[in-house]
């Protein structure tokens, strides 16, 4: 069975809470892949998801750093994350 990870989650049009259970389940398969450099896509919208995923990623263990995308990733409309190795 082949099982390839892609390292972009998009949640953008998502509610929180399940948008937070999908990116704690991306971060977990992230971390038995080889992959440490992530794009998750949340989209401007009313901020909400945007922050929330910013708070979930400053408080996992699994991540050593995260940004807004820069303009050609996505601008903030896009988080980068950086997993620990």
């Amino acid at each position: 069975m082949s099982d390839s990870f892609e390292p972009r989650i998009d949640l953008h049009g998502e509610r929180v809470e399940e948008a937070l259970e999908r990116l704690e389940r991306f971060l977990d398969r992230a971390m038995l892949s080889d992959e440490r450099d992530l794009s998750v896509i949340h989209g401007h919208g009313s901020g909400l998801l945007k922050a929330a995923v910013r708070v979930y990623l400053k408080g996992s263990p699994y991540v050593s750093d995260y940004r807004p995308g820069d303009p050609w990733e996505g601008g903030d409309a896009v988080t980068i994350v950086s997993l620990r190795a």
